[in-house]
């Protein structure tokens, strides 16, 4: 037998301030067992902790990421009772089950009878553990005194799942042991209707529904945002904008968008932290968020509602107009209209401008005056690109202005916005080398986030 003596640095996986071994004490004994689990035989003789404060962000960023994506493969819970039969079946994703042709399947393969079972793939005998394969899924079964815990996945289940699997179902016979009694002899399904909240404690399965913002956010917590949860915040609230709530999967895709340098496991521990604070909730808890917006905003969305619906009126009423109307009459209009539209436009009232010459445009295509269409086309454009040049000069005076503020989050925004006007416009030198600015100034300001996290 050859022996090697080896010096290696180990990432056990769990951070110091979420250890249950019982850190720093239990070290040496933990990663004992773990090389012992994985058969490996390995004589250590000491343990010291590496003190890289990166290297344990990086650790602690990597072990809520390992979280989620459990959490993502979870898409059914079922409780069978001590005879087999479902007791609770919870649907985590949006896969139909029925229990109990779940129930069938692992009486056909695990027999009980008893305490004695009988395994057909027992993956830890020690634990009661099983595993099987049904149909495009994983079955992860915990076995315990009262009951069997079942999980359904989407794949192989981790050590944390398993781990998590046997904390729950000896928590469950603990906290509900005369509901699973009462089962027994009743078979009532609402008997275990509360272990729902039991489910969403241990699995955190809360991280994939949807989500919003708290409203009582504690001024203490709010003010002590670092830059990259500033972040989070701001693009939970651009989120809350287009729909009432917000999935993670799409917070943390859009904020690494943003921040570009910042690695998305980071972002996510960010997010972790909001939801433990109480900073971002369950979309379904916050039933008032409505009513607490400012009534000054749902004046503004009725009113531009409702000029849309007058300007959609206006130019069906022009055509209906025409049936009636004879091309000098039609002319006159077209002026009147044109004159309307310079007018506005002098006043820099581009939208009005806009609106003005769009009608006439509507009387010269009733009547094919194809002169008059190409003239009012070519306004129409200069129009449109004067309102680019507009909203692009505010921009970058408003980006310049928070960058000032030291405000790099809506900085990036604006320079974000830049860059998808200018990304839409025809290819040029001078679209280019704006674009190579903006581009410098984003990567100078995202790299703020990296710098700003290790001061």
């Amino acid at each position: 037998m050859t022996h090697f003596k080896l010096v290696s640095g180990i990432d056990c996986g769990v951070d110091k301030s979420v250890c249950e071994n019982g850190y720093p004490d239990n070290c040496f004994n933990c990663l004992s067992k773990k090389f012992s689990e994985a058969n490996i035989l390995m004589d250590i003789y000491d343990v010291v902790e590496q003190q890289s404060e990166q290297k344990r962000r990086e650790m602690l960023y990597k072990h809520i990421w390992r979280k989620y994506q459990d959490i993502l493969t979870i898409r059914h819970v079922i409780i069978l009772s001590k005879g087999g039969v479902p007791a609770f079946n919870m649907a985590v994703g949006d896969l139909p089950i029925d229990p109990s042709l779940i129930a069938g399947f692992i009486q056909a393969n695990v027999v009980f009878s008893g305490e004695e079972l009988t395994l057909i793939d027992k993956i830890n005998p020690e634990k009661n553990f099983f595993e099987f394969e049904y149909k495009n899924f994983n079955l992860l079964l915990r076995v315990g005194n009262l009951c069997t815990s079942c999980l359904i996945l989407d794949g192989r289940a981790s050590g944390n799942l398993r781990d998590l699997l046997s904390s729950f179902t000896e928590i469950l016979e603990v906290d509900y042991e005369d509901e699973l009694q009462e089962f027994d002899k009743t078979g009532d399904l609402n008997i275990l209707k509360p272990v729902k909240s039991l489910v969403e404690k241990i699995f955190e399965i809360t991280m994939i529904y949807p989500l919003t913002i708290s409203t009582q956010i504690p001024p203490n917590i709010y003010e002590n945002f670092t830059p990259i949860q500033k972040a989070v915040y701001e693009t939970c609230k651009d989120l809350l904008k287009e729909e009432d709530y917000f999935f993670i999967l799409n917070l943390i895709n859009t904020t690494s968008k943003l921040l570009g340098v910042i690695s998305k496991e980071e972002i996510l521990w960010n997010i972790y932290q909001f939801l433990r604070e109480n900073v971002i909730i369950w979309a379904d808890l916050e039933f008032q968020r409505k009513e607490l917006e400012s009534k000054e905003e749902d004046i503004q969305k009725r009113e531009y509602v409702i000029q849309k619906i007058m300007e959609i009126k206006d130019l069906d009423d022009i055509i209906f107009e025409c049936q009636d109307m004879n091309e000098d009459a039609a002319m006159k209009k077209i002026k009147s209209l044109f004159k309307k539209g310079e007018i506005a436009e002098k006043d820099a009232a581009y939208q009005e401008a806009l609106n003005e010459y769009q009608k006439a445009l509507t009387y010269a295509k009733e009547f094919n005056m194809e002169t008059i269409i190409g003239k009012i086309s070519f306004k129409i454009l200069e129009i449109i690109k004067l309102n680019k040049e507009v909203e692009l000069k505010f921009a970058l005076e408003h980006a310049s202005k928070s960058e000032k503020r030291k405000d790099y989050v809506s900085a990036l925004k604006y320079l974000f916005q830049i860059k998808g006007n200018l990304s839409s416009e025809n290819e040029d030198d001078k679209r280019d080398k704006q674009l190579q600015r903006i581009n410098s100034r984003i990567k100078k300001l995202q790299n703020y986030f990296i710098i700003s996290e290790y001061d």
